[in-house]
C-alpha cells in the first residue's frame, strides 16, 4: 500500500519570507497544521513561496489534512471520482461547482506531492491528464443531461457515437497545472442520434458548447480548464462539434502538415471509446506517413524560427526567460523529437510516442538520436517542467516565464530547492544553452544562393560570368547548358519545380546539387541522369525538402544516378524509394543485417488479402533491392555479401508467397490435400542471385488425400497445379507496384510438357531412370525454399539420392562438355562482358564443381566457390587449381554484381560514366577499365583450360 504524503517527503523547500509562512499558519485552523507534526516545516516552506497553494489549502483544509495520514494517489483517485459524479449534480450551478472543487482537490494533493519529491514529473503531468480526462467525462455526461440526450449507463460514455480527443500537452498526457486543453470534438452519422426532433448538426453543437462552458467559465470556485476548440478540422467553417465523416475526408483531401503534428499526439478522452479508436485508426496513414514528407519538416521548421525570433525569448538568460517557447525551452525539446518522429514514425511505429521523454528514448533506441544527448535532453525537459509547474504553483497563472524580478524569482527557485539564487540562475542558463545547441544542430538551416566553389545565381535571362566560372570549377563541359536547365527548373519549367514551395525549396538545393554533381566526378553524366530523374517526378516539394534536410544523402544520390542508370530508373518512376537512403539501416553494412531481416519484412503479409499482399511484397522486394544494390555500390557490401543478400530477400519472397497462395487457393478450396514443397535451383539455390536474376523453381507434392474440404473440392494434381500457378502469377505477374521476380520452371521433371507441380514419387522416378545429364548437374545447386511443415526433410532426401545416384562419371564429363559446346554454339555471350557465357566464364567454373560433385558421387554445397572448396578438401581438385578457379569467381562476382545493379543484363563501357568504369575496374583490384579486361581475358584462358583439364572437350562441337 502506498504510503501518507507526510512520510514520504524528501524536499524541503527553504522558508525566505518567516512572515509569510506565519501568516499561511494563522489562516489554517491548528489541528491541521499539527496533524503534519515534524513535518510542519515543509508546508512553511512551501506557503511561505506559493500564494495560490496557501489560498488552495485555507479554503480546502480537509484535503490539508487528509494528506497528513493518507497518500496523494488515493486522493487523486478520489478527485477524478468525484470530477466524473459531478454530472449528477443538481443542474449547470451544482456541476461546475462538482468540476471546480475536484479540481482543487486535484491541484492541492498533486502539488504537494511534487513538492515534497514524492511524484516525479511524469507522475505529475499524468495525474493532471487523468483528471483532465475525468473532468471532461464528467462535463460531456452533465451536458448531455442538460440539452435532452437520453443519456446511457455508462459514466464515461453518455452518448452513443460522439466523443471528445485530447490533443496537445492533454493529449500527450503531460498537462501542466495551468494548461488549457484542447479537444475536438467528434459524432458518427451512423451510431449518435440527437434528442428526439432535433437537428443532428445543431444538438451535437449545442452538446459540445455546453461541455465546454462547464469547464471553462469563471465563478466563485474558479474554473476547471481554459477550454480551446480550435484544432478541429477546418475550425473556420465547421461547428465546434464535427462530423466524423467529413472530419475523414478533410484529412484525406486537405489535411495540413501542422495538422499531422498535432494529430500525432491525439488520443481518446471522453465519451464513445469504440468510435474514438475507430476514428485515430483511420486518421493513422495521415498522420504517420510510410514515405517521408520532408515538406512537413520544412514547416516545423519554420515555425521553430518563428518561436524562438519574438522577443526577448531569444535571449538566454534567466530572468524573464520564457521555459517553454523561448531558446533553449520545452518547445525546442518537443520539436528535437517530434520533427524525427513524423519523419521515421510511418515506418517504425515504436516512435509514435506522444508523451516527449518517451519519445526521446524511443529515437535513442532506434539509434536515431545519440543516447547520451536523449539522456541529457530528457533530464533537461524535466527540470524545465518543474520550473514551469512552480512558476505557476506562485499565482494559477498561464505562464511559463521566469519572473524579472529577484524575489519572485527567488519564490520559483526555492520551489525547486535552491537557496541560492545565482546557482538557481547560473543552472537554468546552462540548460537552456545546452538545450539550444542541441536543437540548433538539429535545425540548422542557413542556405545561402552560393557554393563553396563562388556564385550561383539561377535569375535573369542569361547566366552571369561569374556563376559559369562555378559551373566550369565544378566540372561541368557545358556550363551554358546546364545553367538554362537549372535556370528552368527554378523558374518552374518542370512538373517538380511548378509550386511557388517548390520553386523555393530548389533555389535553396540548387547550390548543394552543383557541389553534389561536382563531387563525382563527371558531372556532365550525373547531371544529365539528374535532369531525367528530376524532371519524371510528379511533385518535387518533399524530394527536395529531403535533400535539402539531408547532405550526405544527396552526395550519395549523385553517386547512384550519376553510376547506376538501372537504379536510376528505378528512382525516376518510384521516387518514394528515396525513403530507403534515409533510413539508419541504409548506412549499416550487409555483414550487420540480422539474418533474418527479409523474414521479418514479410511477417505481416500472411495478415493481408491475396493483392495487398502482392503489392506490398513488391514494395519490400523493391525498397530492399535498392539498398542491398546501392550497398554494392557505395562500397559498403562486397558482390558475395550482396549476392547473399539478394538470395535472402528471394527466399523470403518465395516464403511468403506460397503461404500467401496457400492462404488463397484453400479459401476456395480447402487446405491443401497433401504437403508441398517449392525447390529454388540455379543461382538461387547456390545463394548467389544478382539484381536482376530469375529464380529457377520446382514445385513437388505428395498427396494425403483424394480431395481437398473445400466448397469446391479439387484433387491433389487439381489443388497443387492451382497453388503452383497462384504461386507464379504472386511472384511474375505484374501489378500497380510492379513485378517481383521473372520465374522459370523448365527444370521441372519433364520440363514445359510435364505438370507445373510434380508428385513427389514422379520426382524420384524421373531423376532415378529418366533425367538427362544437365537436369542431374542442376541439382546439385538445389534446395527447398518453402515447404509444408516437416515435408522438407523428405525433398531434401530426395534431391541428394537423385543427385547422388551411381553414374558412369565419364559419361558425365563429356554430356556436360557437349552440353558447354552447345550453349557456346545457340547461345555465344553477347561481348566480352557478358562473364556468364563467355568461354572460360562463370558457366564453366560452375560445369567444374557441378560435375566434380555427380562423379564423386558427393553433394558438397549448392553455392558454387564453396563446393569448389570442398572438392579441394577432397583431394578431387588439385589445390593451385583451386586458387585459380576462385581467384576468377571473386572477380567475375565482383564485376556481374556491379554491372547487374547498376546496368542489368546489357553495358556498354562506351555508355558508361567515368566514375563507374573506375568503381568496376577497383572491384576487381584493378587501376582502371583496360587493366580489367586484362584480367578478365587472363582469368578467362585459365578456367577454360581447367574446364577443359577437369570436364573435358565436346567430341562433336559442330551439331551437339
Amino acid at each position: 500500500m502506498t504510503a501518507a504524503l507526510v512520510n514520504r517527503i524528501s524536499c524541503l523547500p527553504p522558508v525566505l519570507d518567516a512572515s509569510a509562512a506565519a501568516r499561511a499558519r494563522a489562516r489554517l485552523a491548528p489541528e491541521v497544521y499539527s496533524a503534519w507534526s515534524e513535518a510542519d516545516g515543509f508546508l512553511d516552506g512551501v506557503f511561505s513561496n506559493a500564494p495560490y497553494l496557501s489560498r488552495l489549502a485555507r479554503r480546502h483544509q480537509d484535503v490539508l489534512a487528509a494528506l497528513s495520514r493518507g497518500d496523494p494517489e488515493t486522493l487523486c483517485n478520489e478527485a477524478n471520482a468525484d470530477a466524473l459524479a459531478a454530472a449528477d449534480e443538481d443542474g449547470e450551478a451544482g456541476i461546475m461547482a462538482g468540476l471546480r472543487q475536484a479540481k482543487a482537490k486535484l491541484h492541492l494533493t498533486a502539488a504537494l506531492a511534487d513538492l515534497a519529491g514524492a511524484w516525479d514529473v511524469e507522475t505529475v503531468t499524468g495525474a493532471l491528464s487523468d483528471f483532465a480526462d475525468a473532468a471532461c467525462r464528467g462535463a460531456l455526461r452533465g451536458a448531455a443531461q442538460l440539452t435532452g440526450f437520453d443519456v446511457g449507463n455508462d459514466p464515461a460514455n453518455p452518448v452513443r457515437g460522439v466523443f471528445l480527443l485530447a490533443l496537445g500537452k492533454h493529449g500527450a498526457q503531460t498537462l501542466n497545472y495551468s494548461s488549457d486543453i484542447d479537444p475536438v470534438a467528434l459524432w458518427e452519422p451512423e451510431l449518435a442520434e440527437p434528442p428526439p426532433g432535433k437537428e443532428p448538426r445543431r444538438a451535437f453543437a449545442k452538446l459540445i458548447q455546453t461541455t465546454a462552458r462547464l469547464l471553462s467559465e469563471i465563478t466563485a470556485d474558479g474554473y476547471v480548464f481554459r477550454v480551446d476548440l480550435r484544432l478541429r478540422p477546418d475550425p473556420g467553417s465547421t461547428p465546434v462539434a464535427v462530423n466524423a465523416t467529413m472530419a475523414r475526408r478533410y484529412f484525406e483531401a486537405l489535411g495540413q502538415n501542422w495538422e499531422r503534428a498535432a494529430y500525432a499526439k491525439a488520443r481518446y478522452c471522453a465519451g464513445d471509446a469504440g468510435a474514438a479508436s475507430a476514428f485515430l485508426a483511420d486518421l493513422e496513414p495521415f498522420i504517420w506517413r510510410r514515405t517521408l514528407d520532408f515538406a512537413a519538416v520544412a514547416d516545423i521548421r519554420a515555425l521553430a524560427r518563428q518561436i524562438q525570433s519574438v522577443g526577448d525569448r531569444a535571449d538566454l538568460i534567466s530572468p524573464g526567460h520564457d521555459l517553454k517557447l523561448g531558446r533553449g525551452g520545452i518547445r525546442e525539446i518537443e520539436f528535437y523529437a517530434q520533427v524525427l518522429q513524423l519523419v521515421f514514425g510511418g515506418r517504425r511505429p515504436a516512435l509514435r510516442q506522444r508523451d516527449t521523454v518517451k519519445a526521446l528514448g524511443a529515437l535513442a533506441d532506434a539509434d536515431l538520436i545519440d543516447s547520451g544527448e536523449a539522456v541529457a535532453l530528457v533530464d533537461h525537459y524535466r527540470f524545465l517542467r518543474a520550473a514551469e509547474h512552480r512558476i505557476q504553483m506562485l499565482q494559477d497563472e498561464q505562464s511559463q516565464t521566469l519572473p524579472h524580478d529577484d524575489v519572485s524569482r527567488a519564490h520559483v527557485a526555492a520551489l525547486m530547492g535552491w537557496e541560492d539564487l545565482a546557482a538557481f540562475d547560473a543552472d537554468v542558463e546552462r540548460r537552456l544553452r545546452a538545450v539550444h545547441q542541441a536543437f540548433s544542430t538539429q535545425f540548422e538551416d542557413d542556405e545561402s544562393l552560393a557554393t563553396p566553389a563562388g556564385s550561383l545565381v539561377l535569375t535573369g535571362v542569361e547566366p552571369t560570368p561569374d556563376t559559369l566560372a562555378t559551373l566550369q570549377r565544378y566540372g561541368f563541359s557545358q556550363a551554358g547548358r546546364v545553367w538554362t536547365k537549372l535556370a528552368g527548373w527554378a523558374a518552374g519549367k518542370a512538373k517538380a519545380a511548378r509550386s511557388p514551395r517548390a520553386r523555393a525549396l530548389f533555389s535553396r538545393f540548387a547550390p548543394r546539387l552543383v557541389e553534389a554533381l561536382g563531387e563525382t566526378g563527371d558531372a556532365d553524366a550525373a547531371f544529365t541522369r539528374f535532369a531525367a530523374f528530376f524532371e519524371g517526378l510528379p511533385s518535387g516539394v518533399q524530394v527536395l525538402s529531403l535533400l535539402i534536410n539531408h547532405p550526405e544523402l544527396t552526395r550519395e544520390l549523385m553517386t547512384v544516378l550519376g553510376q547506376a542508370p538501372r537504379l536510376a530508373q528505378t528512382l525516376g518512376q518510384r521516387p518514394a524509394v528515396l525513403d530507403v537512403m534515409l533510413d539508419p539501416a541504409f548506412a549499416t553494412p550487409l555483414s550487420e543485417d540480422d539474418p533474418r531481416i527479409h523474414a521479418q519484412r514479410f511477417e505481416a503479409l500472411c495478415r493481408l488479402e491475396f493483392e495487398p499482399a502482392l503489392n506490398a511484397a513488391r514494395c519490400i522486394v523493391r525498397e530492399e533491392k535498392f539498398r542491398i544494390g546501392a550497398q554494392l555500390l557505395l562500397r559498403r557490401a562486397t558482390a558475395s555479401q550482396a549476392a547473399r543478400a539478394f538470395s535472402s530477400l528471394a527466399e523470403a519472397s518465395v516464403i511468403a508467397m506460397s503461404q500467401v497462395c496457400e492462404q488463397e487457393v484453400a479459401r476456395r478450396h480447402g487446405p491443401p490435400p497433401g504437403r508441398w514443397a517449392v525447390i529454388g535451383l540455379g543461382k538461387l539455390g547456390g545463394r548467389e542471385l544478382s539484381a536482376d536474376s530469375d529464380l529457377d523453381l520446382v514445385v513437388v507434392f505428395d498427396a494425403e488425400a483424394e480431395l481437398s474440404s473445400g466448397s469446391k473440392p479439387l484433387g491433389p494434381e487439381a489443388w497443387f497445379a492451382r497453388f503452383t500457378q497462384r504461386l507464379i502469377a504472386a511472384l511474375s505477374a505484374p501489378t500497380e507496384e510492379g513485378e517481383l521476380y521473372e520465374v522459370d520452371l523448365a527444370l521441372r521433371p519433364d520440363g514445359n510438357q510435364g505438370s507445373v507441380a510434380t508428385r513427389l514419387a514422379r520426382f524420384e522416378k524421373y531423376y532415378a531412370d529418366e533425367a538427362w545429364t544437365y537436369e542431374r548437374m542442376a541439382l546439385t545447386r538445389a534446395r527447398v525454399i518453402a515447404a509444408s511443415p516437416g515435408f522438407a526433410p523428405c525433398v531434401d532426401a530426395a534431391i541428394t539420392e537423385a543427385a547422388m545416384a551411381s553414374f558412369d562419371a565419364d559419361a558425365i564429363r563429356r554430356d556436360a562438355a557437349d552440353m558447354r559446346a552447345r550453349l557456346e554454339r545457340d547461345r555465344p555471350a553477347k561481348s566480352i562482358w557478358d562473364l556468364k557465357l563467355r568461354p572460360g566464364g562463370l558457366i564453366d567454373i560452375e560445369f567444374i564443381a557441378q560435375t566434380g560433385q555427380l562423379a564423386a558421387r558427393r553433394s558438397f554445397s549448392p553455392t558454387t566457390r564453396e563446393a569448389l572448396e570442398s572438392l579441394a578438401t577432397a583431394g578431387l581438385l588439385n589445390r593451385e587449381d583451386l586458387g585459380v578457379l576462385m581467384s576468377a569467381a571473386e572477380d567475375y562476382g565482383a564485376v556481374t554484381g556491379l554491372l547487374r545493379v547498376a546496368h542489368g543484363s546489357g553495358f556498354d563501357p562506351e555508355e558508361a560514366s567515368r566514375p563507374f568504369a573506375e568503381r568496376l575496374a577497383v572491384a576487381a583490384g584493378c587501376a582502371d577499365l583496360e587493366g580489367l579486361v586484362i584480367r578478365l581475358d587472363s582469368h578467362a584462358r585459365s578456367v577454360r583450360r581447367l574446364f577443359e583439364a577437369y570436364v573435358g572437350v565436346s567430341a562433336d562441337s559442330g551439331d551437339g
